[in-house]
């Protein structure tokens, strides 16, 4: 099986690199200016190129049989580059994909394609799309797009993921309680959040390479439990044997980042993170991982005790403590 993937110097990418480049011939695609230090030690060929040139996508795509389209803006600042990296840089792919003959292509979307849910419901693949961010936006247009090429398709909707690696916008969390022994909670912190350790996303990925029957359909990919920002804080505490001070800020607190936020975005096209973050500890995303359980038989082993534990190992690790 040959495999193209797409974003693998971050950090989801490095980590499902390594693991697919162990059984299969992995190709991935990296910018000029990429850090492809992440994957050098891979067994991978590098083909540079850019998703925005579909001419450097040709030779990237040639005898390709699977891609897994990873590369995507999460956190830039600017809007123009959500729309560029999630909806135009899919769009350019799937056309070559079309033109070269690949025979499937898995793409990670997000849970921030649902509709916000305020009340304790399982989120389903069947659930609302209604997505509160431009992020959310841009990446429910990129599964329009890739349903309406002709190119077999499965998507993965994934929720916050966490592990080695993680980018600096969730390691704050970490290291705000791991170093400070302060976390700050929007509400009362016992909102339900489904999460997903990096290799647990990456095994039910990887287990999608040889299943059969799966085209054209839809799955959510999370830890075996939801968990509130609550018990996330008290495995950290049982686990630096430490107490951890909770700051819980009042929701209108939420409600108001998220204004400023929105108005921020309109007449400056400037997106703020942080204050999205704010106010999605008020919301509720607990997914119902059953489809994928019955159909690929997902079966995600590491929990969150230590998914966190080796979290913090990592952090110990580079922060040379």
């Amino acid at each position: 099986m040959n495999i193209l993937i797409t974003g693998a110097t971050g950090f989801i990418g490095r980590h499902l690199t390594n693991a697919l480049s162990k059984t299969y011939s992995v190709r991935c695609l990296v910018r000029g200016t990429s850090d492809i230090s992440p994957i050098k030690n891979s067994n991978i060929e590098l083909i540079y190129g850019d998703l925005l040139d579909k001419g450097s996508l040709r030779p990237a795509l040639e005898q390709i049989e699977l891609v897994y389209h990873l590369a995507g803006e999460v956190y830039s600042r600017r809007k123009r580059d959500y729309y560029t990296r999630n909806v135009l840089a899919t769009k350019n792919l799937l056309e070559v994909c079309e033109e070269i003959g690949v025979k499937r292509i898995i793409f990670l979307s997000s849970v921030g394609v649902y509709k916000p849910v305020t009340q304790k419901i399982l989120l389903t693949e069947e659930s609302e799309c209604d997505p509160l961010t431009y992020y959310g936006k841009t990446k429910l247009q990129a599964e329009e797009l890739i349903k309406s090429h002709n190119i077999p398709w499965v998507i993965i909707r994934a929720p916050v993921v966490y592990g080695p690696y993680q980018p600096p916008v969730l390691n704050r969390f970490f290291l705000d309680a791991f170093k400070k022994r302060k976390v700050y909670v929007v509400g009362k912190g016992d909102n339900l959040r489904s999460l997903c350790y990096i290799d647990n996303l990456v095994e039910g990925l990887v287990s999608l390479v040889n299943k059969t029957d799966i085209e054209g359909k839809i799955y959510l990919l999370a830890d075996n439990s939801a968990y509130t920002f609550n018990e996330v804080v008290k495995t950290i505490t049982t686990l630096i044997k430490n107490e951890i001070k909770v700051i819980h800020l009042p929701n209108i607190l939420g409600n108001i980042s998220w204004k400023i936020s929105n108005l921020m975005f309109m007449l400056f096209n400037i997106y703020f993170v942080e204050l999205y973050v704010l106010k999605t500890m008020q919301l509720h995303w607990e997914c119902d991982i059953s489809k994928a359980k019955k159909e690929i038989n997902y079966n995600p082993k590491v929990s969150l005790e230590e998914g966190v534990r080796r979290t913090i190992d990592w952090i110990k690790m580079t922060t040379n403590r």
